[in-house]
């Protein structure tokens, strides 16, 4: 069944258990990743709060939610985004799922043996479909 953006961010807001993404109309849970998976992510989170100006940027692991043209959400291991966009959000709305349209200096997606060519062939692309600086 295929879904929109209002049922997405209404489930992801419910459903606290599990990560969800919305591809080509239809929900799905992102997928468990290992202990160096998310220690990888972790390491290069600590790295960039420490590098990166807090006044101007915030580090997101594991979100927010990004919004690809065509209308499917990804949730990136590893984003940094800049704080004029959360606090617009904030203002705007402050209650609902943490979605960006607007493109990000910076976008990870941590390569694991289950999930990295699909990570290279379809997120890859569509984060630079969005206009994010660096994926």
């Amino acid at each position: 069944m295929a879904v929109g953006a209002a049922l997405v961010e209404q489930v992801a807001l419910a459903d606290d258990s599990a990560h969800w993404e919305l591809i080509c109309g239809r929900l799905r849970a992102k997928p468990g990743m290992t202990v160096i998976h998310g220690q990888i992510g972790r390491n290069l989170v600590e790295q960039l709060v420490d590098q990166l100006p807090r006044t101007d940027f915030t580090v997101g692991s594991g979100g927010p939610n990004l919004r690809i043209p065509g209308g499917n959400y990804r949730i990136p291991d590893v984003c940094v985004i800049p704080r004029h966009l959360v606090a617009r959000r904030m203002q705007t709305h402050p209650t609902a799922l943490e979605v960006y349209d607007e493109p990000m200096p910076l976008v990870v997606e941590v390569r694991s043996p289950s999930t990295g060519d699909y990570d290279v062939d379809q997120k890859l692309k569509e984060y630079q479909q969005r206009g994010d600086l660096e994926t």
